[in-house]
């Protein structure tokens, strides 16, 4: 036999011994999980298949598939409100309401309950957040969805307008005091009796009411439009135009915003 040809055989049977270690390796590990399996359903409560984070997440985190291992943890080891595997989804780009530790599976309790709406943007939006009051936003009546076109005024007196159908995410709002006075009765007297007042005497009395009052709004933008809007809020005007089909039958308002 040439030399040629016992490398060829060697190179032969050493995938043949490869291949068969493997094999053997993979029966191993089956046989192992299977013996885990039964184990662990032999536990009160039975098994679930549990989400386990990968490594610490900290609170705030915009929660994925990635960030957590599928295991079979014991029912009765598992923390109230642990999220199955199979119902990752009804909690997927939520985020975390607080740290969840690495090696802890996954609990509602740990997970905020709602999407926050800045999660939601499509791709290619930007949350931009601008000043804004009573006076010169729409009355303080924006809300969350509008359908708001943005306006600036140009040197020359025209006006231009940035950017159309910019969704409203959210509106800040803070409570105003308001004080009035009301002065005591005065009874008008007569021939026989002279003018008092029915209090005995002057009296006011101060009334304090409160409302709320805009701050300021957060806006879904078109990235390639962010920098002009931000430019024209710089420089001290923009208009929030809302057109009669955006306000769902209301009446076209617009206002100003000063910086």
């Amino acid at each position: 036999m040439t030399e040629r040809k016992r490398l060829i055989l060697a190179l032969v049977c050493g995938l043949m011994a490869a291949a068969f270690a493997a094999l053997f390796l993979w029966a191993q590990a089956q046989s192992a999980a299977q013996a885990h399996e039964e184990i662990i359903e032999g536990f009160e409560g039975g098994a679930r298949r549990v989400l386990v984070a990968r490594n610490r997440i900290e609170a705030g985190t915009l929660l994925s598939r990635r960030l957590f291992d599928e295991q079979t943890w014991p029912g009765m080891c598992l923390a109230e409100g642990a999220v199955a595997a199979e119902d990752f989804s009804l909690i997927d780009g939520q985020r975390s309401a607080s740290t969840i530790l690495a090696g802890e599976a996954l609990s509602r309790l740990r997970v905020f309950d709602q999407k926050l709406p800045l999660d939601l943007l499509p791709e290619g939006m930007v949350a931009v957040c601008l000043p804004a009051d009573d006076v010169h936003a729409l009355g303080g009546q924006i809300l969350r969805g509008m359908q708001l076109t943005l306006m600036a005024p140009l040197s020359d007196g025209r006006v231009v307008e940035l950017a159309r159908g910019i969704e409203v995410l959210s509106a800040n709002t803070s409570a105003v005091q308001m004080g009035s006075q009301i002065e005591g009765d005065i009874s008008q007297g007569t021939d026989d009796q002279p003018a008092s007042f029915l209090s005995g005497a002057v009296s006011t009395s101060s009334v304090t009411a409160s409302k709320e009052s805009l701050n300021w709004v957060t806006l879904a933008i078109p990235s390639a439009q962010v920098e002009q809007v931000l430019t024209a809020s710089r420089a001290g005007t923009i208009h929030f135009v809302l057109a009669k089909d955006a306000a769902d039958g209301s009446a076209t308002e617009g206002s100003e915003h000063h910086e």
